[in-house]
């Protein structure tokens, strides 16, 4: 898996080992490989206590494309999610004329949407040195694979 040979690499990643594996956390996901060979990659990034698995679209960018390209793209897909669910709160409290409360989920949003384009703006950066991922050598980009 290309995202692991990269964080390897890495010297800014510090590498973490159990008795059984090794993993590193950053960017809200955690890549872990195990004394079998087995590496797995979830989104730290949830509401409880349980990191979540990543869709096959997502793991593909993993593994064709590299670390920083999936896990940009795993902050994309949840800020992208968390401003579906602010703006459904959103339209709770106006519904329900609670101003104040919509006008502070609204401020929070815009934080989310902030996190969201910066990291679309580091990916779009990114994008010149990815390898295709479909075969008429154009770059497939991560972005739309999310869509």
């Amino acid at each position: 898996m290309k995202a692991w040979e990269e964080l390897k690499n890495d010297e800014d990643v510090t590498l973490c080992k159990t008795s059984n594996s090794e993993w590193y956390i950053n960017h809200g996901v955690k890549i872990e490989r195990f004394i079998n060979g087995k590496v797995e990659v979830k989104n730290t990034m949830t509401n409880s206590d349980h990191y979540e698995n990543l869709s096959k679209d997502l793991l593909d960018v993993f593994i064709y494309q590299g670390w920083q390209a999936g896990a940009f793209c795993v902050c994309i897909d949840v800020y992208n999610k968390r401003v579906d669910v602010y703006n459904r709160l959103i339209r709770r409290a106006v519904i329900n004329k609670k101003y104040e409360v919509a006008a502070r989920l609204k401020e929070s949003k815009e934080k989310v949407i902030n996190k969201f384009d910066d990291y679309v703006g580091r990916l779009e950066k990114l994008l010149p040195s990815l390898h295709p991922l479909n075969g008429d050598g154009e770059i497939k980009s991560p972005i739309t694979q999310l869509n």
